[in-house]
């Protein structure tokens, strides 16, 4: 670009004086040509000229396959109303110039029977740049850019090779541009005609109730004690990468961590290699870990995703005999370390009190610290001191007292000698597992690796270290793991929906007294309600392949997310609890409503969704610049992730420089690109490798070019099913711009109502918006069919019909309402 200016600098410097008297052949050659080739990067054999139509029409310069340019002599001046914007109404300059108005209305059929959507008008000094085709109304009517004089050409010049370069032509960069005047600012969303748009909803006692309850009996019941055992044995299920009802393939997602390590190798999955024999002590079949390893196990899996599942199961998976030789020490630096910054403190004082206060040994105990320093008080007993021994007995024992508290002082080597002990003279088996640190600062993720170190290196247990791959990556690039070659083992995580109904099944066990029948004697008389809805909500998920799509997807494999997903369903203040408990009581076999599940995923505690409502759902139709085809960028950019495209490698990642180059086509320009994927990417549509923009920050300033993508099932399942669904757009019907006043009128005038009827109305206005919106953005991608995601999603508009029109037939006969038809 910066060539092709000083190329056009050069070309105006040596413009004759008689180039105003210059005929239309004379202007085209002397300067059309030289401006095309020379200064917008145009390479002749993409030239086409004095190109003949069906019509009879000859048009002077067709640009690739979408722009012809029409030129003039330069004694036909255009001229123009007052004003140097780049910018104008084409109407206004075609009433005021006669010239304009006949080349613009001779260019104009050239580009129709060519498919050409840019047209272009040049002079010499004057050239017009403007839309052929305006999806909805008459190139007549619309924009155009217009460079007036040669100054222009050179003050605009970035401008006119975005426009005019190859590429600005290839990606129609002019309609994109254009696009955001056409709308100068973005309409507002129907939320603001809303009294309380961030509206809470309070729980009734009924419902709190039932959620404090289902919290104990699905999120806390696996730290109790006298349940853990039961627990794990009823309600673990093997770590594994194959899941029927995930929207990816199988291969992408076991090799979910393969460029964790960035070497190209895909880490040992932990589950796989992990064995427990009976009699024997854990064993790993990978040769490359052993038992009393000199390194810790690095162990690496996203948030949620079951690594503190997986270390206390092998624990429970021991035999009686197994476990009453092993000390298994879980330290939940998430949990318990949170308000201390001395992170190495804390380990040291919480591994002696683990000890102490599960398996009864007191390294601080007398005898305790004789035995382990045995050695050492023979040695004091042979020294100079040694002869108090004989000359003043209690000088000498007070003396041994002082030395032996000197070694006890020492802390970390104290507690390294003391687990040596453990395993070498007691012939323990000692697990350490230093747990969640990287809920934690980055500095203090460090520490806890140099202190796993530390204990490793004693040879004395197997320690192990969890961390998220975001984490392991900043440490291998520029912390405490770049120094070490360590042996990295990952998690992956297992079927949500069966971890699910496991969970609830044993949840009723609890509550009906067949598990630990005085776990919970206190609070037995209020289970009943809680039973019900628990014993409903299990046959839904197992009856119902839409629920089981539903929670395997939306949860991206974090576990956790998708137990505090059903646990904040219980109880929800958007579900009717009340009426599930009743119906259950009665029925004994309800199933509950699909769109149930997914209201509260929408809308959380709520009234109406927003950014902060849900945890698991993003507004992919929200828009950043004022243009309407943006409503679908998010869509296009998942579905082009996800499909079947040459650029995507074998770990189904895809350049940013290859996404932006693809998008592109489809005339969206760069800073909408950048923007959207960096949405997404921050709400779990896509990731990255590493996890930027969600838990690696990335500054705005810094273009998605240098990172690579791919698709979760987060946000494949949004694209494909959820949001053409009625409870999807119902819920973004009120936080979406809507640019057609006709439309927004009909989602403003009933935003707030819970009504059946006027949700029904409103959800049918927004998805009519949506697909004449679609109709004119005219993409043409092969990879995304948005009309067929409304298609297979019009059962649940059916499902809501019925319920609508009953609520039409109950209402005050002073208000009729009609419906359209949903087909």
């Amino acid at each position: 670009m910066t060539e092709g200016r000083q190329a056009l600098a050069a070309i105006l410097a040596a413009r004759p004086p008689e180039s105003s008297e210059w005929n239309e052949a004379q202007n085209r050659f002397q300067f059309v040509d030289r401006l095309l080739v020379e200064c917008l990067g145009w390479q002749k054999p993409d030239i086409e000229v004095e190109d003949h139509d069906a019509l009879g029409g000859y048009s002077d310069y067709n640009l690739g396959r979408n722009a012809v340019l029409e030129a003039k002599r330069e004694a036909i001046l255009f001229d123009m109303p007052p004003g140097k914007l780049l910018v104008r109404k084409l109407p206004s300059l075609l009433a005021y110039s006669k010239n304009l108005s006949a080349a613009v209305r001779q260019v104009i059929p050239y580009c129709a029977m060519r498919g050409a959507h840019v047209a272009v008008i040049c002079n010499g000094p004057q050239l017009i740049i403007f839309q052929s085709f305006v999806p909805g109304g008459s190139p007549l009517e619309g924009e155009c850019y217009v460079f007036d004089g040669f100054e222009s050409y050179l003050t605009n010049f970035s401008l006119l090779w975005k426009l005019l370069s190859p590429e600005g032509v290839q990606e129609n960069q002019a309609y994109t541009l254009l696009s955001v005047h056409r709308n100068p600012r973005i309409p507002p969303k129907a939320a603001i005609s809303i009294p309380e748009p961030y509206k809470y909803r309070y729980r009734s006692d009924f419902q709190e109730n039932v959620r404090s309850l289902s919290s104990l009996l699905l999120e806390e019941i696996e730290d109790n004690p006298e349940l853990k055992s039961d627990f794990y044995s009823e309600c673990y299920i093997p770590l594994e990468a194959n899941n029927r009802h995930l929207l990816m393939s199988k291969n992408i997602i076991e090799a979910r961590y393969r460029r964790v390590a960035d070497d190209g190798m895909t880490p040992s999955a932990l589950d796989e290699i992990t064995v427990v024999n009976a009699g024997e002590s854990i064993k790993f079949s990978d040769p490359g870990i052993g038992s009393h390893g000199a390194r810790p196990i690095v162990v690496v899996g996203d948030i949620g995703v079951g690594k503190t599942s997986f270390f206390e199961n092998l624990f429970q998976s021991l035999s009686g005999a197994e476990k009453s030789s092993t000390y298994f020490i879980h330290l939940n630096l998430g949990l318990k370390a949170t308000l201390t910054e001395d992170i190495k403190g804390f380990i040291l004082d919480e591994i002696p009190s683990v000890l102490k206060k599960q398996y009864e040994v007191d390294i601080f105990e007398d005898r305790f610290v004789r035995s382990i320093y045995h050695q050492d008080l023979l040695d004091f007993s042979s020294g100079v001191r040694g002869r108090l021994k004989d000359i003043d007995p209690p000088q000498y024992e007070r003396d041994k007292i002082d030395f032996l508290s000197a070694k006890v002082e020492r802390k970390d080597e104290h507690l390294r000698k003391s687990l040596a002990h453990l395993v070498f003279g007691r012939k323990k088996q000692i697990i350490l597992v230093l747990d969640n640190a990287d809920q934690r600062s980055f500095q203090v993720q460090q520490e806890t690796f140099l202190i796993a170190q530390e204990f490793a290196a004693t040879r004395a247990m197997l320690v192990f270290v969890a961390l998220r791959p975001s984490t392991f990556y900043q440490s291998k690039t520029s912390g405490s793991l770049a120094a070490y070659q360590n042996k990295l083992l990952t998690i992956s995580p297992p079927p949500a929906d069966e971890v699910v109904q496991k969970r609830i099944l044993f949840a009723i066990r609890v509550a009906t007294g067949e598990v630990a029948p005085g776990s919970l004697t206190s609070i037995r008389l209020h289970l009943s309600s809680v039973v019900h809805f628990l014993r409903a909500t299990s046959r839904s998920i197992r009856s119902s392949d839409q629920i089981k799509l539903f929670l395997s997807n939306i949860s991206g494999g974090n576990t956790r997310a998708v137990v505090e997903l059903i646990t904040g369903f219980f109880g929800s203040p958007n579900v009717d609890s009340t009426r599930i408990v009743e119906l259950e009581e009665k029925t004994h076999n309800y199933r509950i409503p699909f769109h149930e599940f997914t209201k509260h995923a929408l809308l959380g505690d709520y009234a109406y969704f927003n950014s902060q409502s849900s945890l698991v759902a993003c507004n992919i139709y929200d828009v950043f610049l004022a243009d309407p085809r943006e409503h679908f960028l998010c869509h296009l950019i998942v579905a082009f992730l996800s499909s079947n495209t040459g650029y995507v490698d074998n770990d189904g990642f895809v350049s940013g420089s290859v996404i932006l180059r693809e998008i592109a086509k489809q005339r969206f320009v760069p800073e909408q690109i950048a923007m959207a994927a960096r949405r997404l990417a921050s709400k779990r549509l896509i990731e990255t490798p590493h996890a930027h923009y969600r838990e690696i920050p990335v500054p705005e300033e810094e273009g998605i070019e240098g990172h690579y993508f791919r698709a979760t099932t987060i946000g494949i399942y949004h694209i494909r099913h959820w949001c053409g669904s009625f409870a999807f757009l119902d819920a973004m019907s009120i936080d979406t711009p809507i640019f057609s006043e006709k439309h927004r009128m009909d989602v403003v005038k009933e935003a707030a109502s819970f009504r059946i009827d006027h949700r029904y109305e409103r959800t049918l206005a927004f998805r009519s918006y949506l697909e004449e919106q679609w109709n004119l953005a005219n993409i043409a991608a092969d990879y995304y069919d948005f009309p067929g995601v409304l298609r297979s999603q019009e059962g649940t508009f059916e499902s809501v019909r019925g319920p609508a029109e009953r609520a039409v037939a109950n209402a005050s006969t002073d208000r009729p309402r009609g419906f359209r038809s949903t087909k």
